[in-house]
């Protein structure tokens, strides 16, 4: 939007600069005509005085007329006529002159009305502004975001350079007051200038998509609503999933798990929101200390999401488990294949949570995936090791068309030439400080313009294209938003696994397909009304995960007293992450056959599944630790067990030292119905301590 204001009166500007110059070189062409019209006026009179006093003095006998005389006299009265008519000329010309000048005058004063009032610089409103670009103008709308990209001409490095000065003070974090200095202003100077040039931070862009454009155009979309109304339009809606790294621990306070206020995704929401001077997009960060793309998934598939994403769900979904999904498998012994495995893993974990982010919205368009790859290490031994995530979280992102952002690639030369320097990185631990935050905040900002301006190449294309066939072909054309009968399946490619061989890839594709239709057809997307889904997609009657920020241990002891159905004895709220990740938030077991029941009555949908999410971690504290659960489904009769099962929270490998929330999905071999009543038990059974993080009951 201001990118724009500053297209136009760049444009204004120069406009008014040819125009002056025009009008100068028009006043001196007028300045020399007079000048040599009255050097003619001086000479003509000059000469008539002369022959007149050279008459007066002679004598009468000669001043008789000869033939000669009259010619030279009549030539003397054509000159002198002359000259009356090149004086009245002159007259003409000087009042047309003065006339031309005041108009000049009045225009570069409306000129410069125009530059002031056009869009002030603290302006937030959303002005209807010309085109840029004149080859643009008959195809892009004037309050289309690609009518201020001449796509002739524009790349995200020259935006970037171009806009320098204001993307380092949109960088600045008012949240951190504490970062506002002189000091901290001259490291940003030297970052952007100096170490992080566009050259660099294109290194960040690992995919944009290519054939998923109506998802990249319905972004696009949101964003133009946005800056032409923002009264009756929300901004993007961003839900960013990760772990402690993007929850901002140690971003900058020694002692803090987290920070939102320093994370990345606080800073890429100022960065955007800052550049241009009004809320264009709106960043949930739910991020969460020790978990990886497995909780994403389970988050996504029952709309864990803030209540004002209830409705809707997100814009755009980022997954940034990138440093947990590295972490080795604790099944991984010396000598097996870390480099091999890591790339496998990440994989096998990314896949299930695109799937489910693009499926996420039926019937409607499916939310922008984006993957962004805030690892830099130290987890492997093996260099190569550490450059595997990257390389699976790449494959994944091209094979489902996804984009794929990582700033690893955009610093890692740098921190290995010097990885004693805190700037980018952390020799001895996964958490950075706040440079390398901001880093990742211009790097998924370069990577959005990157995004930008491949969409808006290829939208012009599209529509030149099309309407090239329009005038050979009148009954087609370009359906720029179609109705929701014209919405087609959205097809998934096949599992990208070590299973599909080059002479079944195209059966399996196909396969992919009827089933994508298959399951379009079945929901009936052709005939449901447009914005029919006003009312909360939630399919869960309880879902929480323990979390600082969000789920706390006041909510915690809340939910168990409304719910418990006999006294609790031996389990209580822990909060105390200070002595490490352990001992972070959630409902622990502290003694030997500490039991729990939990009832819920009169249910408000069918409870299909039962999510639990639980600690495992490593240590004295943790030896043997086991628990039962045991799902009920409640009968005037009594309970008659639905499951019931035995789950670990310790690794089995004592020198595996890591503590994850991980989540363990149980599907009911029948469903409590709505209205029926249901019931939940949990038992220590070994060891002395096991920790619960969460609790879902869905009806999918």
């Amino acid at each position: 939007h201001h990118l724009r204001a500053d297209a136009i009166r760049h444009s204004k500007n120069n406009s008014m600069r040819s125009f002056v110059m025009s009008s100068i070189a028009n006043r001196t062409l007028f300045v020399l005509a007079i000048i040599v019209l009255a050097f003619s006026f001086s000479f003509l009179q000059q000469t008539r005085l002369v022959q007149e006093e050279e008459r007066a003095q002679a004598p009468k006998s000669v001043r008789a007329v000869s033939c000669k005389e009259e010619q030279q006299h009549t030539e003397l009265h054509n000159l002198t006529k002359t000259l009356a008519q090149n004086e009245e000329t002159i007259s003409t010309m000087e009042r047309e002159f003065e006339e031309m000048n005041a108009n000049i005058t009045d225009m570069l004063k409306q000129l410069q009305d125009l530059k002031d009032n056009v869009l002030p610089e603290d302006s937030s409103s959303s002005a209807t502004l010309p085109p840029a670009s004149s080859n643009h103008s008959s195809v892009f709308a004037p309050h289309e975001i690609c009518s201020i990209l001449p796509s002739e001409s524009f790349t995200a490095t020259r935006l970037w350079q171009q806009n320098l000065p204001r993307i380092i003070d949109a960088s600045k974090n008012p949240l951190m007051p504490e970062l506002l200095t002189d000091e901290e202003d001259a490291k940003m100077h030297k970052l952007l200038e100096e170490m992080l040039p566009p050259s660099r931070l294109r290194r960040a862009v690992r995919h944009i998509p290519t054939f998923s454009h109506s998802i990249v155009k319905n972004v696009m979309e949101i964003i133009q609503k946005r800056i032409q109304d923002p009264a009756k339009n929300p901004p993007l809606r961003i839900a960013v999933f990760g772990g402690s790294v993007t929850s901002g621990r140690l971003c900058f306070h020694p002692r803090r798990l987290f920070d939102f206020a320093c994370a990345w995704p606080q800073r890429l929401e100022l960065l955007i929101n800052q550049f241009s001077k009004m809320e264009i997009i709106k960043v949930y960060n739910l991020g969460i200390g020790g978990t990886a793309t497995p909780v994403g998934t389970i988050n996504l598939k029952y709309w864990m999401y803030p209540e004002e994403l209830s409705k809707a769900g997100p814009d755009v979904i980022i997954n940034s488990y990138s440093t947990n999904d590295s972490a080795p498998s604790w099944e991984l012994k010396p000598g097996d294949d870390f480099v091999t495995h890591i790339m496998d893993q990440a994989r096998d974990l990314l896949q299930p949570f695109v799937r489910e982010a693009l499926q996420l919205k039926e019937c409607k368009e499916p939310p922008l995936v984006v993957h962004v790859d805030d690892y830099l290490g130290p987890q492997q031994k093996q260099l190569l090791g550490e450059l595997s995530y990257v390389a699976g979280m790449t494959q994944v992102a091209k094979w489902y068309d996804t984009m794929a952002i990582s700033y690893g690639e955009v610093v890692r030369d740098l921190f290995y030439k010097d990885n004693t320097d805190p700037t980018f990185g952390n020799n001895k631990d996964v958490h950075y400080g706040h440079w390398a935050h901001q880093t990742i905040a211009w790097s998924v900002g370069f990577a959005s313009i990157e995004l930008l301006s491949t969409y808006c190449d290829d939208e012009y294309r599209a529509r030149t294209v099309t309407e090239t066939k329009s005038r050979n072909n009148p009954d087609g054309g370009y359906a720029t938003n179609g109705t929701m009968a014209e919405k087609k399946a959205l097809v998934l490619p096949p599992l990208l696994t070590r299973d599909i061989q080059l002479y079944n890839a195209t059966a399996e594709f196909i396969a992919a397909r009827n089933t994508a239709e298959q399951s379009f057809a079945n929901m009936n997307c052709e005939n449901r009304p447009e914005g029919d889904n006003e009312e909360s997609q939630d399919p869960c009657i309880v879902s929480f995960i323990a979390a600082p920020g969000g789920y706390d241990a006041t909510a915690i002891n809340r939910f168990m007293q409304t719910h418990k159905d006999t006294e609790i004895d031996g389990w209580t709220v822990e909060n105390n992450m200070a002595e490490g990740w352990g001992n972070k938030i959630g409902w622990i077991a502290e003694k030997a056959n500490a039991t729990f029941s939990l009832k819920f009555d009169d249910i408000a949908k069918d409870v299909k599944t039962v999510t639990l999410y639980f600690l495992r971690s490593y240590g004295d504290k943790w030896k043997d630790s086991r628990a039962k659960i045991t799902i009920s489904r409640l009968e005037d009769s009594g309970a008659k067990t639905l499951w019931e099962e035995e789950i670990s929270g310790v690794f089995e490998d004592q020198n595996y030292t890591y503590s994850f929330t991980l989540p363990h999905t149980m599907n009911l071999p029948e469903p409590i119905l709505k209205g029926g009543d249901m019931g939940m038990n949990m038992t220590l059974i070994s060891g002395s301590h096991f920790k619960m993080m969460g609790l879902m009951l869905c009806n999918k």
